[in-house]
């Protein structure tokens, strides 16, 4: 909506970058794969994806975000810990910190998780609890994470007139 572009058509075009993204569980395995669909499917100038795509593969842990938010506050009710106002800005600046921190390799949440808990008084063996499905999240945050990185790079690119947008459209 930002770039005035169609959406769906991104995300047609875009489907094997998060599919590989999908599939590696890891942003930094991924950005081949990624800068290649922004330049080759989706008209994006190289100026624009050799520097958003690796960037965003390094900062850009929006997947990362909305699972310690949500994994640290059910991990809290599950063990009866209650979570004050101050608890919850506390969590909120770690996992922001975190989020820009975090590498991108598999599994690297879980020890993003762990100062998230110890921030909220959990204590850190509730991560046994969430330990097997965890892969499968890591999956879905990991293309959440590139599919952004991607975006990102089309709405610059749209703004600063480096977009192709015949290749974009056919």
């Amino acid at each position: 909506m930002i770039a005035r572009i169609n959406p769906l058509t991104f995300y047609r075009k875009a489907k094997e970058g998060m599919l590989t993204s999908f599939a590696l569980s890891s942003s930094s395995a991924a950005m081949p794969t990624n800068m290649r669909v922004c330049t080759d499917k989706l008209g994006i100038s190289p100026k624009i994806c050799s520097f958003s795509i690796p960037l965003g593969a390094t900062i850009n842990m929006d997947g990362v975000c909305i699972y310690l938010s949500v994994i640290g506050m059910f991990l809290a009710r599950a063990y009866g810990v209650t979570v004050t106002f101050s608890g919850i800005m506390t969590a909120a600046i770690t996992i922001i910190l975190l989020s820009l921190g975090a590498p991108g390799v598999p599994g690297s949440a879980l020890v993003c998780l762990s100062v998230v808990l110890r921030s909220i008084n959990v204590p850190v063996e509730a991560i046994g609890l969430i330990i097997a499905v965890n892969p499968i999240m890591d999956m879905f945050d990991t293309m959440n994470n590139t599919t952004g990185d991607m975006a990102a790079a089309l709405i610059v690119a749209k703004k600063e007139n480096l977009l192709d947008e015949q290749v974009y459209r056919s």
